[in-house]
């Protein structure tokens, strides 16, 4: 039986995964697509900027508010709506005829996607117990990393063969199509689970509307908020603006998609070793800030370079310091005083703050190209953001032991 369960918790989180990790290789390699369509369509540097950055900052403005709202709701329906409208607004963005439509289509897509994490990441909490919840996130981040590298690597051959990115997204939208199909077959919840949580809260005389003020204000999650947010500016800088400061330093981009691919490759697969052992050991916060240091120094070295061989060993060295991601993810998951009902809002904060940080990095980098007249100074600058994720490093206690968290009766057994 136990097996029967765990068989069913995996299939569950790996069709959301999937889900998720499709609609985000679909907004971070638009910047693949973006010659064709500013081609096409007659964008200035400004518009271009505009809908590049124009998903992010709708995950940053309403991951909140719509986790709020959808956390009344059966997680499972809400996943399906989500992957569902993606798909539509997928082919919406195809067919856009002007870039105010194509603006809109890219700004409801990122609020589809932010709000399909909230729903997953109770789904999660409902089959995992706490102390296999680091590892799950784990996983989400390798998947990312390995599908992202895929994303970067393919999207180039595809639009090269099709030779039309309207095709390309139509392509995008049907495949989003047939995973929800597949989700609606397979995709449930742990209705065990969900009735035992019920029956706490009804237990404890537990009000099922989310307090946004106790969750929003917790010390754990403002510490991990403004990580996230100032890691997401790093990373969205190095990865908008590296192509072009290795084009201007005679680099192809073919080398620039392989330098991006190892990136998300190396931080995947280092986040999920470390997720066996981190909660165990008496010095992760050690190697947290051990972590934080590695990226502030590796994003800034690599600015510095043009030989090939040096940007592989440096990149690896980025690609390790993303394994923070499902490490200060999991904390959302157990706040302390934190039941699985107001999980969806700690999520969904920690989602718009690191859609914030992508929302904003490119702005503050082109910015400050601008201002200095120096791109690889202007990332140099950026890359120091990571220095804010220190106090995460220091103050937050990094465990898995369960004693530390209210969870709900079935993990605790």
């Amino acid at each position: 039986m136990y097996n029967k369960i765990q068989t069913q918790a995996w299939i569950v989180i790996s069709l959301w995964l999937i889900a998720t990790m499709f609609g985000f290789i679909m907004v971070f390699t638009l910047g693949l697509l973006l010659p064709s369509i500013a081609e096409e369509l007659n964008l200035s540097p400004g518009m271009q900027g505009v809908l590049g950055s124009s998903a992010f900052l709708g995950q940053a403005i309403l991951a909140i508010p719509m986790a709020w709202w959808t956390s009344r709701f059966n997680p499972v329906a809400v996943i399906t709506s989500t992957i569902v409208l993606g798909a539509l607004l997928l082919v919406l963005q195809g067919w856009s005829p002007s870039f105010a439509i194509l603006l809109v289509g890219r700004f409801a897509f990122g609020i589809a996607l932010v709000t399909m994490e909230p729903p997953g990441a109770k789904l999660i909490y409902q089959w995992f117990p706490m102390n296999k919840i680091l590892f799950v996130n784990a996983i989400q981040n390798a998947l990312f990393g390995f599908l992202m590298a895929i994303g970067v690597l393919v999207t180039p051959i595809l639009l090269d063969a099709l030779d039309d990115w309207r095709v390309l997204l139509y392509l995008s939208g049907a495949v989003y199509g047939f995973i929800a199909i597949v989700w609606m077959l397979l995709g449930r919840q742990n209705n065990q689970s969900d009735k035992e949580t019920k029956a706490e809260e009804a237990a404890q005389d537990f009000n099922p509307a989310t307090p946004l003020a106790k969750v929003l204000l917790h010390r754990d999650l403002v510490l991990t908020c403004v990580g996230f947010s100032s890691a997401a500016v790093v990373f969205s800088s190095f990865n908008t603006f590296f192509p072009t400061l290795a084009g201007d330093k005679g680099i192809s981009l073919a080398w620039s998609g392989i330098i991006l691919a190892i990136n998300f490759i190396t931080g995947g697969i280092l986040g999920l070793i470390m997720s066996r052992y981190f909660g165990k050991i008496s010095y992760a916060n050690l190697v947290m800030i051990f972590l934080i240091v590695v990226m502030v120094v590796s994003y800034t070295l690599i600015t510095l370079t043009d030989s090939r061989a040096l940007l592989i060993v440096l990149v690896v060295f980025t690609g390790i310091s993303g394994a923070y991601f499902p490490i200060l993810y999991t904390e959302a998951f157990k706040l302390k005083g934190v039941t699985v009902n107001r999980i969806p809002v700690a999520v969904a904060a920690v989602m718009a703050s690191f859609g914030l940080g992508l929302f904003i990095g490119p702005i503050i980098t082109g910015f400050l190209e601008e201002t200095l007249g120096d791109l690889g100074l202007a990332m140099i600058i950026s890359a120091q953001f990571g220095v804010l994720l220190l106090p995460a490093g220091f103050f937050i206690r990094f465990t898995n032991d369960t004693k530390n968290t209210e969870s709900p009766s079935h993990q605790t057994k």
